[in-house]
């Protein structure tokens, strides 16, 4: 019986694995979920043999269409509730991210940063490159990253 059920998975793994994205390694540009993007000149995230590359987000509510109030801590956990809906639209979720790039307007707001963010990524440590630069719009934050699918 433990091997009919052995077998039976080994099958089922093989056809489920079979049915994934496409491994040609050819780029696959997927849309936002929110109408309002679909104009913009990139993609919310391009999907390449299982690897989700997710265009920098920052502390905008896509919802209402303006910048979240309350400064860093407030603009560092829409970025991050950003970055999970795009993954939760294409297939993964903030358990699967291997990395990040955060980019800050100012070097000063690193800790508070920080400490949002370890809320986000209580299970898994994505590498991560953090730096400062002149933002657009006067955002605070913007944060890109690279998820595995589920």
């Amino acid at each position: 019986m433990k091997a009919i059920k052995f077998v039976s998975l080994v099958i089922l793994t093989t056809f489920l694995s079979s049915c994934d994205t496409d491994k040609s390694g050819k780029p696959i540009y997927l849309k936002s979920q929110y109408k309002s993007r679909h104009s913009a000149p990139f993609s919310d995230a391009v999907e390449v043999n299982g690897l989700l590359f997710l265009t920098g987000q920052v502390g905008k509510d896509h919802k209402e269409g303006k910048v979240v109030e309350g400064g860093i801590e407030a603009e560092t956990r829409q970025v991050l509730n950003n970055i999970k809906d795009v993954l939760e639209a294409n297939g993964s979720d903030m358990a699967h991210v291997v990395k990040c790039t955060v980019i800050l307007s100012d070097m000063n707001d690193f800790s508070t940063m920080n400490k949002v963010y370890r809320t986000f990524f209580t299970h898994n440590k994505p590498a991560r490159t953090t730096f400062a630069a002149n933002l657009v719009s006067g955002y605070k934050i913007e944060i890109e990253v690279v998820a595995a699918k589920k």
